[in-house]
């Protein structure tokens, strides 16, 4: 199985490093690519040519507003749908700039293994993410 994780170089935080070493350990022969891009509107085009080769993308990246976070993820629900390629579109504006160094490197933490749950759940267990049926009764 290979993944491709994309991000842009105005990226606040990079976890792909943490982020490729948490999967390796939950997915046996997995292969990883990582890429980055100049700008954030280029996620999209990244995604397409990694798409062809990949089973899954990854696309953590940051953009200058939440105007531009919104088309970045239509532009790659496009590829997705285009591509028949699975894509987890994390695409925000920068939260974590602001923080100092122990923030910084729990949320870091955190983020890796929220995502890398998340992303084993999505290839592997996707009935965990089955809404549950409330219970009304008194």
């Amino acid at each position: 199985m290979k993944i491709s994780l994309i991000g842009n170089k105005e990226s606040p935080m990079n976890i792909f490093d943490e982020l490729a070493k948490s999967l390796s350990k939950k997915i046996t022969g997995l292969e990883l690519e990582k890429r980055f891009v100049p700008f954030a509107e280029d996620l999209p085009e990244m995604a397409r040519e990694c798409a062809e080769e990949s089973d899954f993308i990854f696309v953590f990246g940051f953009a200058e507003n939440e105007g531009e976070a919104e088309m970045i993820k239509e532009k790659l629900v496009d590829v997705e749908i285009a591509t028949k390629t699975r894509i987890l579109k994390i695409v925000t504006t920068d939260e974590y700039g602001d923080l100092g160094e122990e923030e910084y490197l729990d949320q870091k933490e955190a983020l890796v293994k929220q995502y890398s749950d998340l992303i084993v759940g999505i290839l592997f267990n996707e009935e965990r993410f089955e809404p549950e049926n409330k219970d009304f009764s008194i």
